[in-house]
């Protein structure tokens, strides 16, 4: 069974690649696929979210081979600029590892380098608490931890009802098995919102520095899941990187 596929503009237009954070989906860019109207975007609930919660995990690998046979199948120069979010940008990194010829330009935001085994297993340990949760109380809590506006809150509501404890572990295994793609070719934009972890900045700055071609900024007033927060922001981010032009006036370059 295929992953399920928001999508939106032309096919015959240059495509985004839209990878959402965990456990929300690609309902996530729908201020993105609504606005950014010269793009082909396409924006997939990966494997055990959204309306691909039913799908079962296969590992990262298959996944960044899958989504490069969407890009293939759905572009006709089989190749899509990629933005990833969160775990997101776990995806996004392994597709510049495993699928390089498909990845075009790069946003890497609010995103990780490798975890620690042990950090690992010590995010695991949220698991029991995931268990207890009804879809709602589940929905209100990344909700308030993510910084999401209170009036997109209802719409991503129904990401949360198939969520499952067991998709949450195979999500945390792969942050101790990230890989830094540093053969990339592809120019590549890491940044954090200012109102992140310093975990969240860190890792931007290691991405920044550790990928060839790349780049790192800072978010001035965001918060992990800023593209709902700050939506008009986040599109001309986007419109400006993958067009090489000068990033939008008040976000900081590290």
């Amino acid at each position: 069974m295929p992953l399920h596929l928001h999508e939106s503009g032309s096919p015959t237009a240059p495509a985004l690649l839209f990878l959402h954070g965990s456990p929300l989906s690609g309902r996530m860019w729908h201020p993105q696929l609504q606005n950014l109207t010269e793009y082909h975007c396409l924006a997939p609930d990966l494997p055990g979210h959204g309306q691909s919660a039913s799908r079962p995990w296969t590992g990262m690998t298959a996944l960044a081979q899958e989504l490069a046979t969407l890009i293939r199948d759905r572009t006709p120069t089989g190749r899509a600029h990629i933005v990833g979010l969160s775990f997101g940008g776990v995806v996004a990194q392994a597709m510049m590892v495993h699928t390089p010829e498909v990845v075009d330009h790069v946003i890497l935001s609010g995103t990780s380098t490798r975890l620690a085994r042990w950090l690992v297993l010590t995010q695991k340990l949220n698991e029991p608490i995931l268990r207890l949760l009804s879809p709602n109380q589940l929905a209100a809590l990344v909700c308030m931890q993510f910084g999401i506006p209170k009036e997109t809150q209802n719409f991503l509501r129904d990401d949360f009802k198939d969520f499952s404890a067991q998709t949450l572990s195979k999500v945390l295994e792969t942050y101790g098995d990230i890989e830094m793609p540093a053969k990339s070719t592809s120019p590549t934009l890491a940044v954090a919102g200012a109102q992140e972890t310093f975990v969240a900045k860190q890792a931007a700055r290691a991405l920044a520095k550790g990928i060839p071609h790349a780049q790192g900024a800072l978010i001035p007033n965001a918060g992990h899941v800023w593209n709902l927060q700050h939506p008009i922001l986040f599109n001309n981010l986007v419109r400006a990187w993958v067009t090489q032009e000068k990033l939008p006036e008040g976000i900081k370059p590290f």
